[in-house]
């Protein structure tokens, strides 16, 4: 049985604690980050599909575009059965990493001529945004929700570890990996000896301090699965 530290807001990291668990792990849960709901309508436009790249978006598009039927690009797969529940009947999921959702697009037809309206968070990497550019494909952002950087004090970390420092811990955003570097940094003596680094992709893994990113490893593919089968 392996401890793993969860850093994902609450409700996901309570999904995500459910699924170590079930693997025979012990999940220790300590979200550093929340979101809110930016209000705000739908800007107007002739849009040829939707994007999403969280499902933290769907309440937005599902609020704003009720069961409609153009497509509509997700991520993965979590934010696609989002999408999916919320009625839209047209979800196609890309790779998991925004860069597919631009490949999705293009092999989709879409083109100079269409515009994507992309339901996004804030803060945002522009990833999306610049791999729709390289298919030729318009990109319209609409901020939906913000991620807000969480800083818990010693006792709430204390509580949330238990009975020592954590075997491993899961990064599965850049704003995790800066946060999580900054708690180190704060309570150095909580994390040691230093634990097992999983981070979902190379640049979450670039947002740790130079010290902990050399150590990260890194998932096989895009899905949080895999990082699962790093564990040791």
């Amino acid at each position: 049985m392996v401890r793993i530290l969860i850093l994902r807001e609450a409700q996901a990291a309570a999904r995500t604690a459910d699924d170590l668990a079930a693997r025979g792990h012990e999940p220790l849960v300590l979200p550093l980050e929340s979101s809110q709901a930016i209000a705000g309508p739908a800007p107007a436009g002739a849009f040829a599909g939707f994007a999403a790249t969280s499902a933290r978006a769907v309440p937005a598009l599902a609020a704003a575009f009720p069961g409609d039927a153009r497509p509509v690009f997700a991520v993965g797969e979590r934010t696609g059965a989002a999408l999916a529940a919320a009625g839209f009947p047209d979800v196609r999921v890309a790779a998991g990493e925004a860069q597919s959702i631009g490949r999705l697009a293009f092999a989709a037809g879409f083109g100079g001529a269409d515009t994507i309206l992309y339901a996004a968070g804030r803060p945002r990497t522009g990833t999306l945004e610049t791999a729709l550019s390289a298919a030729g494909v318009g990109c319209r952002v609409w901020e939906v929700y913000e991620t807000i950087a969480l800083r818990p004090e010693r006792a709430a970390v204390v509580a949330a570890l238990g009975a020592g420092p954590p075997d491993a811990v899961l990064l599965l955003s850049a704003g995790q990996a800066a946060t999580y570097g900054d708690l180190v940094a704060r309570f150095a003596d909580l994390f040691t000896p230093p634990p097992q680094i999983l981070a979902l992709s190379a640049r979450i893994a670039a947002a740790l301090p130079p010290n902990l990113a050399e150590t990260a490893q890194l998932s096989r593919d895009t899905r949080l699965v895999s990082l699962f089968e790093r564990l040791d």
